[in-house]
């Protein structure tokens, strides 16, 4: 029986393939001996890439001290038996600390969480550890309503396969999905656009209770199913939908209706609320509240053609909406909000709001009777003051409360205590001023 051929002979010859560098590989400098079945190293490769990293967070710290390792900086000379000590890295530190890891990344930015976790591989292998506690807890930190109702369990594509491989339901074949990063980008996308959409009509004076942005995020969950009976099911689920999330969503059409019909900062018609709530999202909503699309009359016509079937088109009076030519939407697209499942081939499918609507109307809510309190809510106090109204300051996102115009009878008396003062006196239904003085 032959002995193994030592390590030298299994590495080909560097004259049979492409020269390799002294840094891509470092054999093995002992041969085994015959009798010695350890696997042997034949070859070590080594990363040529550098840790982008390391430019702003420093070097790579060891794992675990040891006393056998060697720090090399330049113009020093250490030994192993006295190596230098690293420096400290509080980055690194906080990775490695067992509680201040999970506060340190959940108070991160979304795009800060991203780079790190392309470019740090140490923060990258962490976070593929314990992936399901730091996404939920991410999302919930930062979008704790949203994360909520907008659960990871609705949406499987925005699921990846558990990055350690942990199986479900004890297959070991078969990985468990989990919440990625996609899913936290839309809960965060989603929690701004709702109270984008809310904080402009608080700007514009419409004022909503506190309530109104669950109520909407559920409204949104209902736009985005493409089916009539799923729809009706999620909406009849009354541990889901409380009688007073339909109110407030009605609310909600009747604040957008105020809003479009301003004569100053409107667009100039009511219906353009129920169009926008019929739409697959509220993005564009929130587009058309913000000014960031301005609707004019050929978008807002080719938002109407494939909002609405043609039978709910006032054709007599409007045309130009049922040929292809005039509108210039294809065909195929007329009505396909409104279609079942989407698809040009689909059935007619009940609007959202129209949905909403109509479960109140089932529940006997009798909502008519509150029509007036939802044009009325916002605008005074409990204490019966005018409520304060919010305003944008110029070249600045923030938005800040201010005083606004005081009641009648503080009026009265401050208009009082002014004619007191200059000697203005009012009798006999006629201003004087009083000369006397």
């Amino acid at each position: 029986m032959h002995s193994p051929p030592l390590p030298m002979d299994i590495d080909p010859s560097p004259s049979r393939r492409r020269k390799r560098a002294a840094s891509d590989a470092s054999p093995s400098v002992t041969a085994p001996t015959a009798n010695d079945n350890t696997p042997q190293i034949v070859t070590r490769r080594r990363h040529r890439r550098r840790n982008v990293a390391a430019t702003v967070w420093g070097n790579d710290l060891p794992l675990t001290p040891s006393t056998a390792f060697t720090v090399a900086y330049p113009n020093t000379t250490t030994t192993a038996a006295h190596p230098t000590p690293a420096p400290f890295n509080i980055y690194k530190s906080l990775l490695r600390h067992p509680n201040l890891f999970f506060q340190f990344a959940i108070r991160l930015p979304l795009p800060s969480m991203l780079d790190l976790y392309a470019i740090d591989k140490e923060f990258h292998y962490r976070l593929n550890k314990f992936s399901v506690s730091l996404m939920h807890d991410y999302a919930r930190y930062h979008a704790p309503l949203a994360s909520y109702i907008f659960s990871w369990v609705l949406y499987p594509e925005l699921c990846i396969s558990d990055p350690m491989l942990r199986p479900m339901d004890g297959r070991s074949w078969l990985a468990r999905d989990v919440p990625g990063f996609r899913w936290v980008g839309m809960v965060l996308w989603r929690q701004g656009v709702v109270r984008g959409i809310l904080t402009e009509l608080a700007v514009a004076g419409h004022r909503v209770p506190a309530g109104m942005e669950g109520a909407v995020c559920k409204f949104w969950v209902v736009m985005e199913v493409n089916s009539t009976r799923m729809r009706e099911a999620f909406l009849r689920d009354t541990e889901v939908w409380s009688d007073q999330d339909l109110l407030l969503v009605q609310m909600l059409l009747v604040k957008l209706d105020m809003r479009f019909s301003d004569p100053t900062v409107g667009n100039g018609a009511c219906a353009l609320s129920h169009m926008l709530l019929t739409q697959k999202s509220l993005s564009a909503l929130w587009y058309v509240l913000t000014g960031k699309v301005r609707l004019t009359y050929d978008t807002t016509t080719d938002l109407v053609v494939r909002t609405y079937l043609t039978g709910e088109l006032d054709l007599d009076a409007l045309p130009w909406l049922d040929d292809e030519v005039e509108n210039g939407v294809p065909e195929e697209w007329w009505g396909i909000q409104t279609r079942e499942g989407w698809h040009s081939d689909g059935g007619k499918m009940e609007s959202a709001v129209d949905m909403v609507i109509a479960e109140g109307i089932r529940r006997g809510l009798h909502v008519q009777q509150n029509l007036l309190d939802f044009v009325l809510y916002g605008y005074l106090e409990e204490n019966g003051k005018n409520a304060k109204v919010a305003r944008r300051w110029r070249a600045d996102r923030k938005v800040v409360e201010k005083d606004g115009w005081p009641g009648k009878e503080e009026r009265d008396t401050v208009i009082k205590r002014l004619n007191e003062q200059f000697g203005i006196a009012t009798g006999g239904g006629h201003d004087a001023m009083d000369m006397s003085a």
